[in-house]
């Protein structure tokens, strides 16, 4: 158990120290870049904070790697690892702790990106391009369910559209058409105000059934029609929290529309993560426990090489399975968990032995 701790406390001091040194190092170099663009202090600070976010979302699982590679070299230059091995630990105990943070790290990640901490970069664009907080999307046109919706802006932020149409056609294929000066959404559907229902029959003959004008005070309608999805799908957004991907999706499904992106998204943010977890598995006993039979400088150099280029690989297929090019399970899946095989392979072929 002390074993445990002890490497368990090196392995998450030196994740705190690479995670963000690499986060605001990477923060640090945009911040020079366009500091002369923000206005003033607390902007500046807002800026940084943003930047920083982002990069750590952007490199948490490299931090992860590259956190297990120094505590190891640690271990070995102090002769501590060949230590618990004489003292009757087996590379399973010891890599335990690794695997063990690592996980419980990575589902901390994952669990990040239920939050706005996704959406740092857009935030951070805003306030260099000296724009409001709150995004507005304009001319939207979309199909939900039995209905055709037309609006001219909407506040995703403040779930607020403005200049609302809604065309729907009703069992007795009447056209319904509401029309609203704004409407806002209530959590659970949208709330039209100061709408004007109009009533157009479908067949037209003399003494038949007129148009029909109503004015009401507030209408209720699209339930679940949420307007943060709303503008993530049909704008393109890729900065989705988990909850509003699935939503999305679903959305997208219903009404039988391409959803290869927003998988893609979903997949990179829920899945792709665990390529760190495998790769300190693989690592961890791809290192030799002694200074003896190795060169350590190299060895560290070729690792951190090998992270990138893996990191860079899985960030590339990514990019690729968004364009739609190839299938998300193939572009993010698939290699995934073909790296998940060769770490379980490597832990019951290396720790056997």
């Amino acid at each position: 158990m002390r074993m445990f701790r002890y490497i368990s406390r090196l392995y998450l001091k030196h994740f705190v120290i690479i995670a963000f040194a690499l986060a605001f190092f990477f923060a640090g170099l945009d911040y020079m870049q366009h500091a002369a663009k923000l206005s003033s202090f607390n902007i500046k600070v807002l800026y940084l904070f943003y930047k920083g976010s982002h990069a750590l979302n952007l490199l948490f699982p490299i931090a992860l790697v590259l956190s297990m590679i120094v505590s190891k070299m640690v271990l070995i230059r102090s002769n501590a690892l060949v230590s618990f091995y004489a003292l009757g630990y087996s590379r399973k105990a010891v890599l335990r702790p690794f695997f063990l943070i690592s996980f419980l790290l990575t589902l901390f990640y994952v669990g990040i990106h239920f939050t706005s901490f996704v959406n740092a970069e857009i935030s951070a664009k805003q306030l260099l391009e000296g724009k409001k907080s709150h995004s507005v999307t304009h001319n939207i046109f979309v199909k939900y369910n039995d209905s055709f919706i037309y609006i001219s802006e909407i506040i995703p932020s403040r779930k607020l559209a403005k200049k609302i149409r809604i065309y729907r056609i009703l069992p007795d294929r009447e056209l319904e058409i509401i029309y609203g000066p704004s409407a806002v959404f209530d959590g659970k559907g949208w709330v039209v105000e100061q709408a004007r229902v109009v009533r157009k029959p479908n067949a037209r003959k003399l003494g038949g059934k007129g148009l029909v004008i109503v004015k009401k005070p507030r209408v209720r309608t699209l339930e679940g029609f949420k307007p943060k999805i709303l503008t993530s799908v049909f704008e393109g957004v890729r900065a989705y929290a988990i909850q509003d991907a699935f939503e999305a999706m679903r959305l997208l499904e219903k009404e039988h529309l391409q959803s290869k992106k927003v998988k893609a998204v979903l997949y990179h943010m829920i899945v792709t993560p665990f390529f760190a977890v495998f790769l300190v598995v693989i690592f961890f006993l791809a290192i030799p426990p002694h200074a003896r039979s190795t060169n350590l400088t190299w060895t560290s150099f070729a690792l951190v090489g090998i992270t990138l280029f893996v990191w860079g690989i899985f960030y590339l297929l990514y990019r690729i399975s968004l364009s739609g090019v190839v299938m998300p399970e193939f572009g993010i899946l698939v290699p995934v968990a073909l790296l998940g095989l060769a770490a379980i392979h490597s832990y019951i072929f290396r720790t056997n032995r």
